[in-house]
C-alpha cells in the first residue's frame, strides 16, 4: 500500500509507483498491517450519518455510491470499547501464529447493535450477514460468524479492491499535488509578467521588440531588440530563480521545437504555451484595462451623480479622438479617464451618442449627470445642435459650462492683441526664441554665454507660455535679476559683431536688440508682467485635478477686483520700469558692452506734424501730446480696460449659481438668507430628493451657520497640501500639465492645517462627523452637487499629452482599444497599481481551455 507522499514530487512519473495485484494471502496480512492513518478509527460517539458531495445526509451503514466513498471511509471503521454488550478484544482482533492483528474492516453501528464489513459494503456487489447487518448477540454467535466472513473468497476479492482503490486514490492525489504546484509556479510567474506589464503601461512605453527577435527562441540572443517587455523579463531573470527557470525552459523547447519543424514550412513553431509572446501581453493589457474601468465605474455609481468633460484631438494618424473624463464626489473629489473614443464624425449628435455610448458600456445612467464642461467651440455648446442640447434631451437640466481655463486663456489672447504695442512685446519676444533655436551655431553662442536654457516659442494653446516666457526674459515682477535680459542682449550683440554669420543675420541680430533696448517696450513688459502677477494663479488654478467651482469663482472674483484696482495706477509702471532700466544700464556697464546699446529711459521726441493751409481753409496743426501721457491712454488704460471688461463679459453667465455659491462659503456666511435663495438649485436638485426645497435648504444652512464657529473648531486638521507643479517642455510641442495627487483640496496656503473657511472644509466636516444623514442631510446633498460641477475640461487637455508620448510618429500602429487601455493605465496611475494580480491572472485563465489548464487552481 502507497502512503501519500509529504512533499511534490520531481518528476510525476518518479511519484507512481507499479500497482502489484496481492494474492489471497498476501491480501490477509497486508490487512493486518494497514496503518490506521488510511483508516482512521472514530472515538466512541457514533456518528450516524455523512453528507456526500451534494450535501446529502446519508447513513453511514448503507452501501455508498462510488463517489461517496471517500466520505465513507472517513467514518469507517466504528469500533467502540465501551458501553457494548460483546468482547471488543475478541470482535475487533484476531491471532495467528502469536500475533495478534486488528480486523481494519469490521465495524460497529451501536443503534443496530449489529456488525458491518466496510470493504463488503463498499465493493461487493452481493449481500452477506455482513452486508445486512450481523447482531451482536451471543445467541448469533457472532466471534465464529465473523471468522468465518473473512475466509470468505467474496470478502478477499473486496478486500483487493479496496486495495486497489487506495493505491489508485494514492496515484491521483500525486497527479492533483504535483499538478497544483506546477499550477502555482506557472500562476507565480504570471505575477511577475503582470507586474512588468503595469511599470509599462505606467509609464506609457511602447512593449514590442523588433519583428523577428520576439519569438521564444531568439531570447538568448542579446544583441537582438527583443521590445521593453521581454527586455525586462529578460533582465528580472537574471536575479530572479523562478522567472530564470521558466525562461530557460521556455528558450529550451522554443529552440527544439525550431529545429524539429519542417524547413521547408513557413512562420514560426507553435503550439507552445510560454507566457512571453505578444498575445500574453495583449491579453494582460486588455484586463488591465477593462478591471480599470470596471473599478472607476464602481467609485462612480457609489456617488449620486457626476459630470462630464470633453474634449477632441486629432492624433498622429490623423484621427480625431474624443477624451471623456468624469468628475464626481465620493469620500474625495476625483476626475477619472474612463474612456478614448475614436469619432468619426464631430457633429454634436455624434459626440453625445459617443458619451452616451460610453456610459452604457460601463452600466451608468446618464440622466444622473448634471452637468458637463466643453472647450466652448460651437459644435459642443450650440444652442440647437451642440452638444450640450442633444445631451440635455438625454439628462434634462443638466448645467453646461464653457470651461473656464479656456475662457481665461481667449481673455488673455484678446488682451494681448489690443493695440499695437502688445502684439509687438510678444511678436518680439517669440522672434527671439525662433532666431535663435533656428540655428546650431546660434544655440552655441547663447551658450556661451549663459547656463540657462533659452526661452521657448509662444503658442496660442499653451496657456503659461506668455507668461513664462515674459518671466524668463525680464524676470519676475519687481525683480529684474531673475530673467534673461542681459545675456539675450549680450547674445544677440555677439552675432551681431560676428563675422562668421550672414549679412542678414547679423541685420536681424541688430533688429531684436533695438527693439528690446526701447523704452515702449519695456514700459509694455512691465504692464503685462503686473496683469500676470494676478491672472497666472488664477489659471494654474483651474488647471489642477479636483479643483471646485466655488473657489474658482472667488479667485475670479478677486482677480477682476484686483485689475480694476490697478487700472489707472500708470505711474506705478512707469516707477518700477525706471528702476528695471537703472539695473540693466548698470549691468552692461559691468560688462562693458559698447555705450551705443544702453536702455532707453523715455520716449523719442515726436516731431509734430505742421498741416499746409490752402486759401480759404481753416487747418490747425496736430496739438502736442506728452509721449507718456499718450502711452497711457492708448496703451495702459486700452490694455487693462480690455481684461477687465472681457472678464466680466465672459464670466457672467449662471449667475443664478453664483449668487446661491456665495451664501455657502464660510467666508461670507450671514444667517440673514434671502428667500429667494437656492430656488434654482433645489430645482436642480427635485430629481435627486423629491422633498428638497428652498425653504428647508435656507433653514438648514441658518442652523449650520450657527454652530459653524464651534463645529470647525473641533474638526482636526486635514493633511492635505495644496502644491502645483508645473511641467514645461521646452520643445515646440510642448504642453503645461499640472498635476496633483491629492483631490480633495483645502485651500489652504502656506500651511498644513485645514483653513475652515472653504466649501470643501465644510463638505468634509458633514461627510466626517456623520452630520450628512439627518442633522443636514439637504445641506450636505447641495454641497456635493457644488463640489460635483466641474468648470473646466483641463484634464482633456492633459490626456491630450499623454497621448502625444504613447502615440507617436514611431509608435503609431496601436489598436483603439489598446491605445484607450494604454492611456488610462498611465493616466490613472493610482488604480493602475491596485489591480489584483489574482483578479487578472483568474479572468485570463478562462480565455482558453490551454490557459485554464495552465492558470487555473
Amino acid at each position: 500500500l502507497i502512503l501519500p507522499c509529504t512533499e511534490p514530487a520531481s518528476n510525476i512519473c518518479d511519484a507512481i509507483e507499479p500497482l502489484v495485484i496481492p494474492s489471497a494471502e498476501s491480501t490477509r496480512n497486508v490487512l493486518n498491517s494497514i496503518d490506521p492513518l488510511i483508516l482512521p478509527l472514530m472515538n466512541d460517539d457514533e456518528a450516524s450519518t455523512y453528507k456526500d458531495s451534494t450535501g446529502k445526509f446519508i447513513d453511514c451503514f448503507e452501501k455508498p455510491l462510488a463517489s461517496n466513498l471517500h466520505s465513507f471511509f472517513k467514518y469507517h471503521p466504528f469500533q467502540p470499547f465501551n458501553n457494548v454488550n460483546f468482547n471488543p478484544t475478541k470482535a475487533y482482533f484476531r491471532k495467528e501464529n502469536n500475533s495478534t492483528f486488528k480486523r481494519q474492516w469490521l465495524t460497529y453501528s451501536k443503534n443496530k447493535n449489529s456488525f458491518f464489513c466496510t470493504f463488503c459494503l463498499a465493493f461487493g456487489s452481493d449481500d452477506n450477514r455482513l452486508t445486512s447487518g450481523l447482531k451482536a448477540e451471543s445467541i448469533n454467535n457472532p466471534y465464529t460468524r465473523i471468522k468465518e466472513h473473512e475466509k470468505k473468497s467474496d470478502h478477499v476479492n473486496n478486500c483487493e479492491a479496496f486495495l486497489h482503490y487506495t493505491n489508485a486514490t494514492d496515484i491521483k492525489s500525486r497527479f492533483s499535488t504535483s499538478k497544483h504546484y506546477e499550477v502555482e509556479r506557472k500562476r507565480a510567474v504570471f505575477h511577475r509578467l503582470i507586474d512588468i506589464i503595469k511599470l509599462i503601461g505606467k509609464r506609457g512605453l511602447s512593449y514590442r521588440g523588433a519583428k523577428n527577435a520576439e519569438a521564444a527562441y531568439t531570447l538568448d540572443n542579446s544583441a537582438l531588440d527583443h521590445g521593453n517587455f521581454l527586455e525586462i523579463v529578460l533582465l528580472l531573470s537574471k536575479y530572479d530563480p523562478l522567472l530564470k527557470e521558466h525562461v530557460d525552459k521556455v528558450v529550451s523547447k522554443s529552440q527544439n521545437a525550431k529545429s524539429h519543424k519542417n524547413e521547408t514550412t513557413s512562420g514560426r513553431p507553435g503550439g507552445l504555451l510560454t507566457f512571453l509572446s505578444k498575445t500574453t501581453a495583449d491579453y494582460i493589457i486588455e484586463e488591465l484595462g477593462l478591471l480599470m474601468k470596471k473599478e472607476i465605474a464602481k467609485q462612480i455609481k457609489q456617488s449620486e451623480f457626476f459630470t462630464i468633460q470633453i474634449d477632441s484631438t486629432q492624433d498622429i494618424n490623423v484621427h480625431d479622438q474624443l477624451s471623456v473624463i468624469i468628475r464626481f464626489v465620493s469620500e474625495d473629489v476625483n476626475e477619472r479617464l474612463i474612456a478614448l473614443v475614436d469619432c468619426k464624425s464631430g457633429t454634436g449628435k455624434n459626440l453625445c451618442d459617443d458619451v452616451c455610448q460610453v456610459l452604457k458600456n460601463l452600466n451608468l445612467d446618464v440622466k444622473n449627470c448634471i452637468g458637463s464642461s466643453t472647450d466652448g467651440a460651437s459644435n459642443m455648446r450650440g444652442q440647437y445642435n451642440g452638444f450640450s442640447a442633444w445631451l440635455n434631451k438625454e439628462s434634462p437640466e443638466q448645467v453646461h459650462v464653457w470651461c473656464y481655463a479656456h475662457v481665461l486663456n481667449l481673455v488673455m489672447i484678446d488682451t494681448t492683441q489690443i493695440c499695437v504695442q502688445s502684439k509687438n512685446l510678444f511678436g518680439l519676444l517669440n522672434s527671439i526664441a525662433v532666431f535663435v533655436r533656428e540655428s546650431y551655431l546660434r544655440m552655441h553662442t547663447w551658450e556661451a554665454n549663459s547656463r540657462f536654457k533659452f526661452i521657448s516659442v509662444i503658442g496660442d494653446t499653451r496657456w503659461w507660455a506668455k507668461d513664462r516666457c515674459l518671466t524668463k526674459v525680464f524676470g519676475s515682477f519687481k525683480h529684474p535679476e531673475e530673467g534673461l535680459y542681459i545675456d539675450i542682449i549680450k547674445t544677440l550683440l555677439e552675432i551681431h559683431l560676428s563675422n562668421t554669420f550672414s549679412p542678414d543675420v547679423c541685420f536681424r541680430a541688430k533688429c531684436l536688440v533695438d527693439s528690446l533696448l526701447k523704452y515702449e517696450t519695456i514700459l509694455t513688459a512691465h504692464i503685462f508682467q503686473q496683469i500676470f502677477v494676478s491672472t497666472t494663479p488664477v489659471s494654474n488654478y483651474l488647471q489642477v485635478k479636483g479643483m471646485n467651482v466655488v473657489q474658482a469663482f472667488q479667485m475670479i472674483k478677486q482677480t477682476i477686483k484686483t485689475l480694476r484696482l490697478q487700472s489707472r495706477k500708470c505711474n506705478d509702471i512707469v516707477k518700477h520700469a525706471k528702476k528695471f532700466i537703472q539695473w540693466a544700464n548698470d549691468k552692461m556697464d559691468e560688462l562693458e558692452i559698447e555705450l551705443d546699446y544702453r536702455v532707453e529711459e523715455k520716449f523719442h521726441a515726436k516731431r509734430i506734424s505742421k498741416k499746409k493751409r490752402m486759401p480759404g481753409e481753416e487747418v490747425s496743426d496736430e496739438s502736442y501730446i506728452d509721449p507718456n501721457n499718450r502711452f497711457e491712454i492708448n496703451v495702459h488704460n486700452v490694455v487693462y480696460d480690455q481684461i477687465v471688461t472681457s472678464l466680466e463679459k465672459r464670466f457672467g453667465s449662471h449667475s443664478q449659481l453664483y449668487n446661491d455659491l456665495s451664501y455657502l462659503i464660510p467666508e461670507y456666511f450671514n444667517i440673514d438668507v434671502p428667500e429667494i435663495a437656492f430656488e434654482w438649485m433645489s430645482y436642480k436638485l427635485k430629481r435627486f430628493d423629491q422633498n428638497i426645497t428652498a425653504g428647508i435648504i435656507q433653514s438648514e444652512l441658518k442652523d449650520f451657520i450657527c454652530k459653524w464657529p464651534k463645529i470647525k473648531n473641533i474638526a482636526k486638521t486635514s493633511e492635505n497640501v495644496f502644491e502645483d507643479n508645473i511641467d514645461e517642455d521646452s520643445g515646440e510641442e510642448g504642453n503645461g500639465e499640472i498635476e496633483n495627487n491629492s483631490n480633495n483640496r483645502c485651500l489652504s496656503i502656506g500651511g498644513r492645517e485645514a483653513c475652515k473657511n472653504c466649501i470643501v472644509c465644510c463638505y468634509n466636516v458633514l461627510k466626517k462627523y456623520n452630520l450628512h444623514t439627518t442633522a443636514y442631510r439637504n445641506l450636505f446633498l447641495v454641497y456635493k452637487y457644488v463640489l460635483t460641477l466641474s468648470c473646466t475640461q483641463v484634464r482633456c487637455e492633459t490626456t491630450f499629452s499623454k497621448l502625444k508620448y504613447i502615440l507617436n510618429r514611431l509608435r503609431n500602429c496601436l489598436s483603439q482599444n489598446k491605445l484607450e487601455h494604454f492611456l488610462i493605465m498611465s493616466i490613472e496611475k493610482d488604480i493602475l497599481m491596485n489591480i489584483d494580480n489574482e483578479d487578472v491572472i483568474n479572468n485570463i485563465s478562462q480565455r482558453s481551455r490551454l490557459l485554464s489548464d495552465s492558470l487555473k487552481l
